[in-house]
């Protein structure tokens, strides 16, 4: 018996001994790995990122973007969040977040015990440190060296950042389904208003979100959303945060969705977007990060845009083709919109700038321009016949759009009016053929233009851009004003950039008057013989002085033209190089170009606008018929036609002298 019990006692002994050993080295190792994680967490060289808050203002010093840590969105700070918002994602995703430094031990221990009796690996038990680093450093993966990772970036992230910068970046950082990202988008998106201007119910319907975006999505999954929103509630009223009254009267709430983008909207011309931030980036600006709001004053005309937006959809077919717009300003360079397709948020794909294709007749101009320096006038004559060229041993057709030919002289200003092929290869070789490929370098063309006789018909590739740009040189009476975005940029108030004109004269105002004054005749109705003037259909909807040039392939088609105003240029075309074979494909961009080149010249300040070019000293004009470049015969058609002084034919010099004389 006292042998019994003297064991029952050695025995408990034993246990209580064994149980206290184990419990001091159970906490021996817990401090070890606790020291050895502090002194790893703080020896890490994690920070979070600098926020560069970038905001694009147009020329009327209105904001069309912000753009935040790489991506196109509202950046708010604690202060202009709701505190309901801030306190549900506190009181549904970490309670003690104010409490703890980075990890809470107590949910880990939890979240620990429940795993091993489910025996997987699914309780959560981050803190909102942790989510916030998994988001900036770790993938969502749910392995144990994941998880390490996590909680050592997040100790040692604590150490630097205070709690609200913290929150601060993770409210502006979550993902929120329907590709937004942050708080204010999301309240933007979802409800139409600001983040600080939510409701109680709203507050807790967009916490509800992140814990599984496209399960929670209040539009997507509006049973799931409610479900959650009043998990969210619950736990806010069982927090204190709100009473019962209130919570009743969130429960009770009607939720009204919005569900709308506000970014990427082509009426914010994203495409002007990304040129202006690739831009910013090439600028190389002494940035100092921890002055994070950086404000880009551009050149975009953000009225314009909309209007090209409201053209595209009156007047392109709802189909497959596409178009790009270039608008420039004559003078400056400045580039007043650049749209890249029809819907952004089908494509990105920037045709004005990347899509190389044939210019066909819009190079033209630059064929008669270096004419004129050459000595040709607006009323020199070829005979436009059908015609096969031979050139270094090989022969060349062009045909006239729809086979007509004239069959007779005609003058430079009926071949631009009429986009005549026989007449501009005739004159192409007459000049040589390396004459053009070397205008169109000095109009910074970067295409290798070969000295071929096509190349008077816009054969080798070139972007519209660039193609525009060039226009906008004879916009600007032979000067070349290298195309700009940004006006200027300012950080805190100090502007740390400013564009300087960059320009080069590349050709004589005398001749680009000239030829000016002989593009304003593709709208000419009176110069009907064998076929209508290539504008002739949009003249009647212009109410302004312009010169343009049309062009087409199989495969493309062009509209640009200009005033002292401003340098307008449309492409239409597939994407696959598919044939442009109906009446409103081949017309859409003509029409646009008049909607938009109108609309453009009628808001223009009284002050500031500019109805025509002033003629030069040397500029003389005499009244010819436009189709012979000689005087009119009884009853015909006749306009001015223009001339250097010392450049007038010797036949319409001698009738000129008789006339005076006479007069």
């Amino acid at each position: 018996m006292v042998t019994s019990m003297i064991k029952n006692i050695l025995k408990r002994h034993f246990l209580k001994r064994l149980i206290i050993t184990s419990l001091i080295l159970t906490l021996t190792i817990f401090i070890i790995i606790g020291i050895s994680f502090y002194f790893v967490s703080k020896n890490l060289e994690y920070e979070l990122p600098n926020v560069l808050h970038i905001e694009l203002y147009d020329q009327n010093e209105t904001m069309y973007l912000s753009y935040v840590g790489g991506r196109k969105q509202e950046y708010v700070t604690i202060d202009e969040i709701s505190p309901y918002l801030v306190k549900a994602f506190i009181s549904i995703e970490d309670k003690r977040f104010y409490e703890h430094n980075g990890i809470d031990l107590r949910r880990i221990i939890g979240a620990i015990i429940k795993d091993i009796k489910k025996l997987s690996f699914a309780e959560g038990a981050s803190t909102i440190t942790q989510q916030y680093v998994r988001l900036l450093f770790l993938s969502s993966d749910k392995k144990i060296t994941r998880k390490i990772n996590e909680i050592l970036i997040a100790a040692n992230i604590e150490t630097k950042y205070s709690k609200d910068q913290i929150l601060e970046g993770y409210l502006n950082n979550i993902y929120f389904d329907h590709g937004i990202y942050g708080v204010e988008d999301a309240s933007l998106f979802y409800f139409n208003k600001h983040s600080k201007d939510l409701t109680i119910a709203e507050c807790a319907t967009l916490a509800a979100i992140p814990k599984g975006p496209s399960i929670y999505s209040p539009l997507k999954n509006p049973i799931n959303s409610k479900n959650r929103k009043e998990l969210i509630l619950k736990e806010m009223l069982n927090d204190n945060i709100i009473n019962q009254q209130t919570y009743v009267q969130a429960l009770n709430e009607e939720i009204k969705l919005y569900g709308e983008y506000k970014i990427d909207d082509n009426n914010s011309a994203p495409y002007f977007q990304d040129l202006v931030l690739n831009e910013l980036k090439n600028l190389n600006l002494p940035i100092d990060l921890n002055n994070n709001n950086l404000k880009v004053y551009t050149t975009l005309d953000l009225s314009l845009n909309n209007k090209i937006q409201s053209s595209i959809k009156k007047r392109i077919p709802n189909q497959e083709i596409e178009t790009s717009i270039v608008a420039i300003e004559p003078y400056t360079g400045k580039v007043l919109a650049c749209v890249g397709g029809k819907d952004y948020s089908v494509s990105t794909y920037n045709r004005a700038i990347k899509s190389l294709r044939q210019p066909a007749s819009t190079i033209k101009p630059f064929l008669y321009l270096t004419a004129l320096e050459e000595g040709f006038t607006t009323a020199t004559t070829f005979k436009s016949e059908k015609t096969t060229f031979y050139y270094n041993g090989s022969s060349y057709a062009p045909q006239n759009y729809g086979n007509v030919y004239p069959d007779t002289d005609i003058s430079m200003v009926y071949a631009l009016a009429t986009s005549d092929n026989i007449y501009a290869v005739k004159t192409h070789l007459f000049l040589g053929c390396d004459k053009l490929a070397n205008t169109l370098k000095r109009f910074k063309f970067s295409s290798n233009f070969e000295s071929i006789p096509s190349l008077a018909l816009g054969t080798n590739e070139v972007s519209l851009f660039e193609l525009t740009s060039a226009y906008n040189a004879l916009a600007s009476s032979g000067i070349y004003y290298e195309p700009y975005f940004i006006e200027y940029v300012s950080m805190n108030d100090r502007i740390i950039y400013e564009h300087k004109t960059d320009k080069t004269v590349v050709a004589n105002e005398d001749d680009v008057y000239l030829l000016s004054e002989a593009m304003t005749s593709i709208f000419d109705n009176n110069m009907i013989y064998s076929i209508r003037p290539t504008g002739a259909r949009i003249a009647s909807l212009l109410s302004f002085k312009y010169s343009a040039k049309s062009g087409s392939t199989d495969t493309d088609n062009y509209m640009i033209g200009y005033n002292p105003n401003i340098t307008l240029g449309i492409w239409s075309g597939y994407d696959d190089n598919s044939f442009i074979t109906t009446s409103d494909e081949k017309t859409f961009a003509k029409y646009m170009w008049a909607d938009i080149i109108e609309y453009y010249n009628h808001n223009i300040k009284k002050d500031q606008i500019n109805y025509w070019y002033n003629k030069p000293d040397n500029i003389i004009g005499i009244e010819l018929s436009p189709l012979t470049g000689f005087y009119g015969g009884f009853n015909d058609y006749t306009k001015t036609l223009y001339f250097k002084k010392h450049n007038i034919p010797w036949y319409i010099e001698l009738f000129n002298r008789k006339k005076e004389n006479n007069e």
